[in-house]
């Protein structure tokens, strides 16, 4: 997993950071989550980097999640999927690698080099 802050340098106390970490676990839906967006800017200001990743961290997690997909984890420019029955999706996309790990499957992307083109590529699995 991708570890997305808010800075303190956006919102200094604590037990609010705490109150909105929550309410990003809790949202769902794309248009809940672009819309509680909108209100952490009108209330706190334009986001910084941090935060706009974390919204993509949350929308990549959900989308996944929707997929099929019990785990993604994104670092180093790879995207590796933990997934048990999204196999007949991915015969229409080259770019999909499965790798054989233990008793597991995972399915490799190549090239991820931000949260914004993780939720790109799942989105072409819907």
């Amino acid at each position: 997993d991708q570890m997305a802050l808010i800075p303190d340098s956006y919102i200094d106390i604590t037990a609010e950071k705490m109150r909105i970490y929550k309410q990003l676990d809790s949202v769902v839906s794309e248009k809940e989550l672009d819309r509680y967006a909108a209100q952490l800017t009108d209330r706190f200001g334009e986001m910084p980097e941090e935060v706009k990743n974390l919204i993509w961290v949350v929308k990549v997690r959900n989308l996944g999640a929707s997929l099929g997909f019990e785990k993604i984890i994104i670092k180093n420019g790879l995207m590796i999927f933990f997934f048990q029955s999204v196999l007949e999706k991915l015969g229409q996309h080259q770019m999909f690698e499965v790798k054989q790990v233990e008793n597991r499957l995972k399915l490799i992307v190549r090239k991820v080099t931000s949260m914004e083109k993780a939720y790109k590529t799942l989105k072409m699995l819907q």
